[in-house]
């Protein structure tokens, strides 16, 4: 498990970025190319970026509550990790209905059968894991940002608050602030 001691997190002029690396997110495509596409063949060793406050945070070093926020996620990304995979596992062929119902039946050479979590891996692969520095209950909201085969302009996204999914759409999904922000003011 990596430590937020052990990460170096830098401003990169937008926001805080530092480069990890865990097998909670081996396997996945790897998706280090322009807008997420894939840069190689093989499956990813499970290097990811994770950013912290994507939206909406100046260039100040983070507090101790952000800090706090950056190692939960950390001691936790196996099951965030997870938490992405069976969603999708679980919504992949309403997903597939839903582009061939939009875009027609040729669409479907880009969502071939799966039979487990593993295949949906092949399928798509990590830009960046952002970490908003909006939370709930100490957890916080968690952006998890993909490519995948099937929406090469708007890529696939995820909003979690710890390991429960919020939301599922476009990458933006991943990094909007008011999202999170919206799901953590409702009682």
């Amino acid at each position: 498990m990596t430590n937020v001691s052990e990460i170096e997190l830098q401003w990169n002029g937008f926001f805080w970025e530092a480069s990890i690396s865990d097998v909670a997110w081996s396997g996945f495509q790897e998706r280090k190319g322009p807008y997420g596409a894939i840069s190689s063949n093989k499956p990813s060793l499970g290097d990811v970026t994770v950013v912290f406050a994507p939206e909406g945070r100046g260039d100040d070093p983070l507090n101790a509550e952000e800090l706090s926020l950056v190692s939960w996620f950390l001691a936790h990304q196996q099951e965030v990790a997870d938490a992405v995979v069976d969603l999708l596992f679980n919504s992949y062929w309403e997903i597939k209905a839903g582009y061939i119902e939009e875009f027609g039946e040729e669409i479907s050479e880009a969502f071939p059968d799966i039979k487990s979590k593993s295949d949906v891996k092949q399928l798509v692969g990590i830009v960046s894991v952002n970490i908003h520095q909006v939370s709930k209950d100490d957890i916080p909201y968690i952006g998890v940002e993909m490519g995948c085969n099937w929406e090469e302009e708007h890529g696939l996204g995820f909003l979690l608050h710890g390991r429960e999914v919020v939301d599922l759409g476009g990458a933006d999904t991943a990094i909007l602030l008011w999202k999170a922000r919206q799901h953590a003011n409702k009682t």
